[in-house]
């Protein structure tokens, strides 16, 4: 089983033991604010609660965490159903400790737990319950993913499916012309886009500040049921960098009509690695103590721009391309070694900005049309289409949190999700990847 889940540089979650029973514990259970959320659970001394947890640890597939901030025992979560191919599990968190409650903590600690277990045990979905009155957990829910499955008198059930949670729909070519396609999509097809996306609880957007009118739209949009990720602009040498990049988020905020986002990340790495990188760090770090972003991070195109990066700067988010032909980030188990420093890995790119399910692949480059037609043969032994067998690569790849997933139009998001629930085991990846990296870095094609 899993003894521990790191969260954050001061946040950690270690398997409950007998010793971690007592007096401060049994405290909270006390506590008049968290009583009514917790059912048949009073314990008149520390006997009784170190009886109850000698039995529940005793559970079959059941995971019972300590939440501790720097070594403090501030509350618990309790895993349930977690075994290989679990098709329904479950969870109860409780911050116990009332310092840390208002914080945000739940959020995180669930988001990064059930990421990780979801990975580990290939978990289909979570379920949960909670009371209609609980306004604080349905929005918490709500913000991870869970969707309702049922309402029963005064409970509601909520599921997460989990495939879907990791999905984050890429908005590039919302009302623009983006990539080498040139695929635009119109106000009318992006309102289906976002029902659709709410439907199945995948609630996190992809954006930019020179994504054209895509954050524009957004806002007016229903999108404060979303999580937004943007990034800010090579920032010109003649300018306040500060003042540059705050006043590129508030137009952020301003178009998107919302007052906070979740990622916010420098787009053009190299700016981070120059005499500046300092300012625009520590302008960063005072956006998110100022809580105008969640996390903030990087965009970045190379293994060798990154290794730099984190020298000088350790993000929270790294957007990096990863695709069937592009494989670098995967070289030397490179992504475990981003995991382990507890960053958040968003992968783009994985159709090739949409080149990779053309029929017909132009203006490119000849080695990725060989490596396509290699693709279409698998594809055609295997009786799956091209869209399939290139989520299922992505897929299989448990170190990546989040996947940009850019799209054309509503149907084709359907295929995504219809696929993304039906996994296929194809073997031996590498002998598909381009070597030459120019070659799938869409920098470096011809702009016609």
């Amino acid at each position: 089983m899993v003894n521990k889940i790191f969260i954050n540089n001061n946040i950690i979650l270690k398997k409950l033991v007998l010793k971690d029973i007592n007096e401060n514990y049994l405290s909270w259970l006390s506590d008049t604010t968290l009583k009514k959320n917790l059912v048949n659970i009073s314990f008149k001394n520390i006997s009784l609660l170190k009886e109850y947890y000698k039995k529940t640890i005793k559970k079959k597939h059941l995971i019972f965490f300590g939440i501790f901030y720097k070594e403090k025992h501030i509350g618990n979560i309790k895993f349930e159903n977690i075994f290989m191919n679990s098709a329904i599990a479950s969870w109860g968190i409780l911050i116990g400790d009332k310092n840390f409650r208002g914080r945000k903590i739940g959020y995180e600690v669930l988001s990064k737990s059930m990421n990780y277990l979801e990975s580990k045990f290939n978990i289909k979905n979570f379920i949960i319950s909670v009371s209609h009155y609980n306004l604080q957990a349905k929005k918490l829910y709500h913000n991870l993913g869970f969707r309702i499955l049922k309402i029963k008198k005064d409970k509601i059930f909520l599921i997460k499916k989990c495939e879907f949670s990791k999905i984050i729909l890429g908005s590039a070519n919302f009302e623009n012309d983006y990539g080498i396609r040139k695929k635009n999509i119109r106000k009318h097809e992006i309102k289906n886009i976002l029902r659709c996306a709410k439907k199945y609880g995948i609630n996190f957007i992809d954006t930019a500040n020179n994504y054209g009118k895509s954050e524009e739209i957004l806002g007016m949009n229903e999108t404060n049921n979303f999580e937004l990720t943007s990034k800010f602009s090579k920032v010109d040498k003649n300018i306040g960098v500060k003042k540059f990049i705050e006043k590129n988020l508030e137009e952020t905020l301003k178009k998107t009509k919302t007052k906070q986002i979740y990622g916010y990340l420098a787009h053009n790495p190299n700016d981070l690695l120059s005499s500046k990188g300092k300012i625009i760090i520590k302008t960063l770090i005072h956006l998110k103590k100022q809580k105008l972003v969640k996390k903030i991070g990087v965009s970045v195109y190379e293994v060798k721009e990154l290794k730099e990066i984190l020298k000088v700067f350790k993000p929270d988010i790294v957007q990096l391309p990863i695709n069937i032909l592009n494989q670098s980030f995967l070289k030397n188990d490179y992504l475990k070694k981003i995991k382990e420093l507890g960053i958040e890995i968003h992968v783009r790119s994985i159709f090739l900005q949409g080149i990779l399910l053309e029929n017909k692949i132009k203006n490119v480059n000849e080695i990725i049309d060989e490596k396509v037609k290699k693709i279409d043969k698998i594809c055609f032994k295997k009786n799956i289409t091209r869209l399939s067998f290139l989520l299922n690569f992505i897929k299989s790849i448990h170190e990546i949190d989040k996947i940009v997933v850019g799209i054309d139009s509503v149907n084709q998001l359907k295929k995504i999700i219809k696929y993304m629930q039906n996994p296929i085991k194809i073997s031996n990846f590498k002998r598909l990847a381009v070597t030459d990296e120019r070659i799938v870095d869409p920098r470096s094609w011809v702009k016609n």
